[in-house]
């Protein structure tokens, strides 16, 4: 019986970072594929425990909520035109991603990303058979923190594409956050001379 107990598993809150520290000497993350929000959030979570919030390659493939509380969890229930060529789906898709998706990677990661819209676009395949509908977010902003901070770390940017296609309703995100090489003394130099 006390192993019953000693099996449970410990949820805990994600921590808002306030300042920026040094990036680990050894970098453990790697490319990752997930196939649950909840496994994708987990992650976030926990590279940012983690202190490689910087350095992250993360690709998920889920059913969004929406579709999920439509067909009450079966995926047999899924109707033909839940997909990115319906207007309805878009639409709630787009809420999906604004409303819940980017605040959770936002509230998961705990720093404060601020993401722009940078691109909409619907991409036919070759043959006009099937087409992808996909949204690109960004950011390249400090992510809250004052410049002073990077003294003990680089700038990092931050892009997160989101695609659905139209022969069923699963979405693939990708998010990428990766360091910005900053240039060194000689480059500046060369630079200005140049």
């Amino acid at each position: 019986m006390a192993k019953k107990h000693l099996r449970r598993e410990i949820h805990v809150e994600p921590n808002h970072i306030d300042h920026l520290s040094a990036p680990p000497k050894v970098r453990s993350s790697k490319e990752m594929n997930f196939d649950s929000l909840d496994d994708f959030h987990r992650y976030v979570k926990d590279e940012t425990w983690d202190n490689e919030f910087d350095n992250l390659n993360l690709r998920l493939r889920y059913l969004p909520p929406f579709i999920v509380s439509q067909t009450h969890g079966q995926e047999e229930k899924i109707k033909p035109q839940m997909n990115s060529l319906n207007k309805k789906f878009r639409r709630h898709l787009n809420h999906h991603v604004q409303r819940h998706l980017l605040p959770d990677i936002k509230k998961m990661s705990g720093i404060d990303y601020e993401f722009k819209k940078a691109g909409e676009e619907m991409v036919p395949n070759a043959y006009g058979t099937s087409s992808v509908y996909k949204w690109h977010f960004e950011d390249h902003s400090n992510h809250g923190f004052d410049e002073s901070e990077f003294a003990n770390r680089d700038h990092w940017n931050v892009n997160v594409d989101i695609e659905s296609n139209s022969s069923d309703p699963y979405v693939v995100v990708s998010f990428k956050a990766t360091p910005v090489e900053q240039p060194t003394l000689v480059e500046e130099m060369q630079t200005t001379i140049v």
